[in-house]
Parts: structure tokens; C-alpha cells; sequence
């Protein structure tokens, strides 16, 4: 079965200007046919937009929303693709600009990056557009699926809101176990990653993937990681919203092969 742990904590500089926390994370566990599958997403509202904490949970929301109900019909995981996830990043937008139409608002209020994970034991499927990044490991060795995604500025990106995020949309399957996944936003893309050889910082994440496994209760795991993340250690590297969604199979409920 899986093992999650999931938190968006208010960064450091919003909490100093009053401004709450942008960032929105979701998960949702089902049985699919033999499977159990996990549906993961997380977004980042941009800092620009009016209504940025809105567009990040409408997204997230939308998306785990249309997968479910597509996984509880006939389609499989082992089914999905590039075409699948677009379409449903497709209907993210769509609701996003619905949203801002009943609002009186522009599309763009509601910006955000958006990460998402659709995963059982055998089979992965992830996609991304904007910045932030996810991770997968399997036996400690970790590796990122996907790469912040930046534009010809610093600090710009790909939001889900804008008419062409197809353009930038990332997906990538992964075919075989996965032990462990990570998925993070950008106020985390500093401490977990290694820039200089495009790497994982892997030290950041072996601790807790063990804390995850190890623990009675997983989402007893929540206020720790709160504290971590909003702790001076890392606050003096980075002061924006931070969102970790930490995925780990728990092997010791695997059944025996019968011989």
C-alpha cells in the first residue's frame, strides 16, 4: 500500500506582508480493479495573480476530481498516457477560466504551475507545467522525473491559465516499480536540488522517506513536517510557500508469492 505524507506551509515573506499561503496540495487513494492507486497534485498560485490560493486549489482539486472518476469507470492506469493527462490538464484550464468568468475576474488571477501523479505499484504516470519539481526513487537512489521549467526571464514560468501551457506540458511514464515519489514546489526547488550537476539532493529526502516507512501512523508525520518546513534552517534558503508530497510503498503489506 502506499504511505502518504502531504503539507503546504506558508512562506516566510507572505506571512511577513499578510498575504496567506499560495500554494494547494491534494491526494486521493482507490482501488483500480486489482490496483491500488494513488492520485497526487499539487500547485503553486503565482505571486502576481489576485486570486493565485484559489487557482491552486481549484486546480488541484479538478484534476484529482477528473481522474478518479475516469479511473473509476474502464480505464486503467496501465492505460494512461500523454494524451490522457493533457486532456485532463485541458479541463483544469477550463474550469480555472469558468471559475473567473462567475467571479468577474480574468483568467489570470487564478495562475498557478500545477504537478501532478497518477501511480500504482507497477506503473507511474506524471505530468507537470510550470516550475516546481517531481522526484522518484526506488532502493535510495533518487532521480527527478521532470526539471523546473523556467522561461526567457528569472523567476518566470508556465501557469496552466495561459492559452498555450500545452506548448510546455510535460508527461513521463515510468513502466516497473517505484518506491518512493516526491512532488514540491518551487520555494523547495533550492534545498532539494543540485543545480550544478542537475541532480537530487538526495540527503534531503532519504530522512524522510525512512520517517514515512517507519511510522505507525503516517499523517501523524504532519506537524513534524510543518515545523520543518517552516523552521529557520530552511526559511534563511528560501522565504516563499512550500508544498512536499511524499509518497513511499509500504512493502511489508505485499502478499507472498505462492509457489
Amino acid at each position: 500500500m502506499w504511505r502518504i505524507l502531504a503539507r503546504s506551509v506558508i512562506g516566510s515573506s507572505h506571512r511577513r506582508f499578510e498575504i496567506g499561503c499560495q500554494d494547494s496540495c491534494y491526494t486521493h487513494r482507490m482501488s483500480v480493479g486489482d490496483d491500488e492507486c494513488l492520485i497526487v497534485a499539487c500547485a503553486d498560485g503565482a505571486g502576481s495573480a489576485a486570486e493565485a490560493a484559489l487557482g491552486a486549489t481549484t486546480a488541484c482539486q479538478v484534476f484529482c476530481s477528473r481522474a478518479r472518476a475516469a479511473l473509476s469507470g474502464t480505464l486503467r492506469v496501465a492505460d494512461l498516457d500523454h494524451a490522457h493527462m493533457l486532456g485532463w490538464y485541458r479541463e483544469v484550464r477550463e474550469e480555472l477560466v469558468d471559475v473567473a468568468a462567475r467571479r468577474d475576474i480574468g483568467s489570470r488571477d487564478l495562475a498557478c504551475t500545477l504537478l501532478t501523479a497518477v501511480l500504482t505499484r507497477d506503473v507511474a504516470v506524471f505530468a507537470q507545467v510550470g516550475d516546481g519539481v517531481i522526484i522518484a526513487g526506488t532502493d535510495g537512489a533518487y532521480r527527478s522525473i521532470t526539471w523546473p521549467s523556467s522561461g526567457e526571464y528569472a523567476n518566470e514560468t508556465t501557469f496552466i491559465t495561459a492559452d498555450t501551457f500545452d506548448k510546455d506540458f510535460e508527461c513521463v511514464r515510468l513502466q516497473g516499480p517505484v518506491s518512493d515519489v516526491a512532488l514540491l514546489t518551487d520555494g523547495l526547488q533550492r534545498l532539494a536540488l543540485s543545480y550544478a550537476n542537475r541532480s537530487v539532493h538526495a540527503p534531503f529526502f532519504a530522512p524522510m522517506f525512512r520517517a514515512l516507512l517507519a511510522a505507525d501512523i503516517p499523517d501523524a508525520l504532519g506537524e513534524e513536517l510543518e515545523r520543518f518546513l517552516d523552521s529557520p534552517a530552511v526559511n534563511e534558503r528560501t522565504d516563499d510557500d512550500k508544498t512536499l508530497v511524499l509518497a513511499s510503498w509500504d512493502h511489508s503489506n505485499d502478499n507472498p508469492t505462492c509457489l
